[in-house]
């Protein structure tokens, strides 16, 4: 990202020693991508506990452009498919997309600096402003927080944690957002879909994101169908109705799986990206064979988005049983 020409529409060609039968050109970059912003989270514009970090205060790394790069590195990571940073604190990350965080109920414990953190703590101990003690005033001060000017210990609290993470390392945030920036603009966008992108900037938990409603998941596919004259047609179209079925058994907890289950069975992603995926999940179908006793499982391909769900299932209970078998054999490797 250093050289004068580089362009984060270029994709890097990927190959890890020992692995070159085990993984494909696709997973490979993910796995780059996955290990860069791994170790940039290590690196030193980020501080703070595991998954809660804030920008450092380091003039050098602001000298050196460290935190461009750092915004270069993960807009080149989402620009081809790869994870985001998942590691920003929830409010820092709020402030960032001038959105209102709740700073009051701010964990202190989530500050590197000591003195910091043992003034938030006093700040949080006491429970009148006329109360607080002359040393820490004076320290407010040299914040630009003057207590006398607030009739609320909150409040005053809630300033010094904006002043802390945000308003201190400005200098750091906004160089890092021109990195993102030079990505395609991309953090205009994520700005004006900063609550979609909360799962891929910050490091909210698996119980924090909402699971896609039935609405949702169905809008994710478009039917492959045969001609209308085709003898197939017909067949086909009783499947699509069974896997309508299916879908509303699954919103209704009648299924053994998630819907969470079969987006990652079907496109390999936990979650709903934050815009979408880049077209929709193509559901094809297939015939079995007469003369087997084993049925044709149906099967997905990541790479191209499709799902192949075998044709003239009668009921809906029949599709469920092979979803099932065809989940619990390929998420339980």
């Amino acid at each position: 990202v250093r050289n004068p020409g580089f362009c984060f529409r270029s994709t890097p060609a990927v190959s890890f020693s020992g692995d070159e039968e085990t993984l494909s050109q696709d997973e490979a970059l993910r796995e780059f991508f996955r290990l860069t912003l791994l170790e940039l989270q290590q690196s030193c514009v980020f501080e703070g506990r595991p998954e809660r970090l804030f920008f450092t205060y380091d003039l050098t790394a602001l000298d050196d452009g460290l935190y461009y790069e750092a915004g270069v590195l993960i807009g080149w990571s989402l620009a081809h498919g790869g994870p985001g940073p998942c590691c920003l604190h929830p409010a820092l990350y709020q402030l960032m997309c001038c959105q209102s965080a709740s700073l009051e109920d701010f964990n202190w414990s989530d500050v590197v600096d000591a003195e910091a953190r043992l003034r938030l703590q006093e700040l949080q101990s006491c429970s009148d402003v006329k109360h607080l003690s002359p040393s820490l005033c004076d320290w407010l001060s040299g914040c630009g927080i003057h207590p006398a000017c607030s009739k609320e210990i909150p409040a005053v609290y809630g300033r010094l944690v904006k002043h802390h993470v945000y308003h201190r390392v400005a200098s750091m945030i906004s160089q890092f957002l021109e990195g993102l920036n030079s990505c395609g603009r991309l953090w205009d966008l994520v700005n004006s879909h900063w609550e979609a992108f909360l799962p891929v900037m910050t490091s909210m938990t698996s119980t924090e994101r909402r699971a896609p409603s039935l609405e949702e998941f169905r809008r994710l596919f478009t039917f492959c169908f045969s001609d209308p004259d085709s003898e197939l047609r017909g067949a086909e179209e009783t499947t699509a109705a069974q896997w309508e079925t299916v879908l509303s058994m699954v919103s209704d907890g009648e299924a053994c799986f998630s819907f969470e289950d079969l987006l990652l069975f079907i496109t390999g992603a936990h979650h709903l990206p934050p815009l979408g995926f880049p077209k929709l999940v193509s559901l094809r179908f297939y015939s079995q064979d007469p003369s087997s006793s084993d049925p044709i499982l149906p099967h997905g391909s990541e790479d191209s988005l499709e799902l192949f769900l075998p044709r003239g299932v009668p009921e809906a209970s029949d599709l469920l049983v092979l979803l099932n078998r065809t989940l619990h054999t390929t998420l339980d490797r």
